[in-house]
């Protein structure tokens, strides 16, 4: 197409999200997949996903365009093109094209994740401040740190994200749970405030930090970098405190009791908080879904320190107190209790992050009892028995998923994949060369999905059904998973 960047045509490549209200996509796709339960979701999701995915993007691009504006790092803004898409390959990376454009894309399955993840720490916060006693509030405080629970539990949390990965893993799909918490919560304005007051901050930090790759000019992949990295996340919590510190003031005005620095310092906080629930999102995508991360991003934990470091470490006090030619009491109090709030609030959201993305071999699977079935109003595509039951399965020994496959046409690749010839195994599967190539690409990176659905393309092909094009695809999946390299 005539005047047509590189990174527009480059969009082609990957699925669009529809452009209609989000939970209507999200609805559609549901009962287009093979694990339909053939009910509509009724999801309490934010106010926001009532909108278009394309149209949520589009306001966060425009908040983040101001605040990089105002940081004077907007220059190369007008050649970036960014695009939210269901292709399951993809978490959320940047390409810079040949032409100076760039291309931004992101999973949609990150924006249900850190709706996720936040509706869990805005509810654990409501439960604790719903009190109009401090005693009260100090004891709910004190109890929830000594549990590590202030950011909610951390059990029921991994199980809601464990429930969306294997969705995902096993019919390529974003979704999540509604519980009768949700459904009771879905009209209380009060609660919904502490639920959204991160979830746009999270979503500005992760589309912030691809577009700041682009803004800085970056050309190696972040992971080979983590100066680069660090960089761009900086870079992001800076525009998102910014947009954030706007956002409050549109509603707030500053006067002699709260101080137009008060709004800025609860910016920047706030825009942190946001910022490791959204690495948090990535990292919980990326472990999840991906049988080799390949060259993606860093570790949450490895991000958020280096992050926290710069804004709440004793560099920066040295810097301010050198700045104004004094020891600041006042300062070193800040921040000293935000970096004290951010762990405890943060530390329930990193347990269950990393519990809910092991999918290796264990004698007793994970542990789904962290939300009873019976608080469950209403699943997209899987609903939470048949998810755990399918993640028992794959949690078996390799020999156990072999043996399963004996009587199956995927028996003789089975054999082959268990002894580690997983060329073989994939060529004996009918798998294109190419896709086999990418899979022993040690520095490309693989989504479990591309296995599943060439193999479940085959069954169609050849007539299979039931178990066989359900369940088998996934356990030879999961074979060959464990034994490519880098796996």
């Amino acid at each position: 197409m005539t005047g047509e960047s590189m990174a527009q045509a480059a969009t082609r490549g990957y699925l669009p999200v529809g452009d209609e209200d989000y939970v209507e996509d999200l609805n559609r796709n549901a009962a287009e997949g093979a694990g339909s339960n053939g009910r509509r979701w009724r999801q309490a999701f934010p106010e926001l996903f009532g909108r278009s995915l394309p149209l949520v993007v589009g306001k966060a691009v425009a908040e983040l365009t101001v605040a990089f504006t105002a940081l004077g790092k907007a220059d190369r803004l007008p050649q970036l093109v960014v695009f939210p898409t269901r292709s399951h390959e993809v978490s959320a990376h940047y390409e810079p094209k040949a032409d100076n454009t760039g291309l931004v894309v992101l999973s949609d399955s990150l924006f249900i994740l850190c709706s996720i993840y936040c509706r869990q720490l805005g509810q654990a916060t409501f439960d604790i401040s719903n009190t109009t006693s401090f005693a009260k509030l100090g004891l709910r405080m004190i109890i929830a740190q000594i549990k590590g629970t202030l950011g909610g539990d951390p059990a029921r949390l991994a199980v809601l994200l464990r429930h969306h990965h294997i969705n995902r893993r096993a019919h390529g799909m974003a979704t999540a749970v509604a519980t009768r918490r949700d459904v009771r919560d879905r009209d209380s304005l009060s609660h919904q405030d502490f639920s959204d007051l991160h979830l746009m901050p999270a979503i500005r930090f992760f589309l912030g930090h691809e577009m700041a790759h682009h803004v800085l000019g970056h050309q190696t992949e972040c992971a080979q970098s983590p100066e680069q990295e660090t960089q761009a996340d900086l870079l992001a919590l800076q525009a998102g405190a910014l947009a954030y510190a706007s956002d409050v003031k549109t509603s707030v005005t500053p006067d002699r009791y709260v101080r137009e620095q008060w709004l800025d310092d609860a910016g920047e906080f706030y825009a942190l908080v946001a910022s490791v629930i959204a690495m948090l999102a990535v990292q919980s995508l990326e472990d999840a879904l991906m049988i080799r991360r390949g060259r993606t991003h860093l570790p949450a934990r490895d991000r958020a320190s280096s992050l926290i470091d710069l804004l709440l470490g004793d560099d920066r006090i040295r810097k301010h107190e050198s700045a104004i030619g004094r020891r600041d009491k006042s300062f070193r109090k800040r921040i000293d209790s935000e970096r004290v709030g951010l762990e405890a609030l943060t530390r329930s959201l990193m347990v269950a992050t990393e519990k809910a993305a092991d999918f290796g071999e264990s004698p007793y699977g994970f542990n789904w009892t962290g939300l009873p079935a019976a608080e469950v109003v209403m699943s997209g595509g899987m609903g939470l028995t048949e998810s755990s039951r399918l993640d028992r399965l794959l949690s078996q020994p390799s020999e156990e998923l072999a043996a399963a496959l004996v009587h199956s046409p995927l028996s003789v690749g089975a054999l082959h994949a268990r002894l580690g010839d997983t060329r073989r195994a994939m060529r004996e599967w009918g798998i294109p060369e190419t896709v086999i190539d990418n899979a022993h690409n040690r520095n490309v990176g693989l989504a479990y999905y591309t296995i599943v659905d060439y193999l479940r393309d085959a069954g169609h092909e050849q007539g299979r059904t039931g178990v066989e094009l359900s369940d088998h695809p996934l356990i030879a999946a999961t074979l060959t998973a464990r034994q490519l390299p880098g796996s």
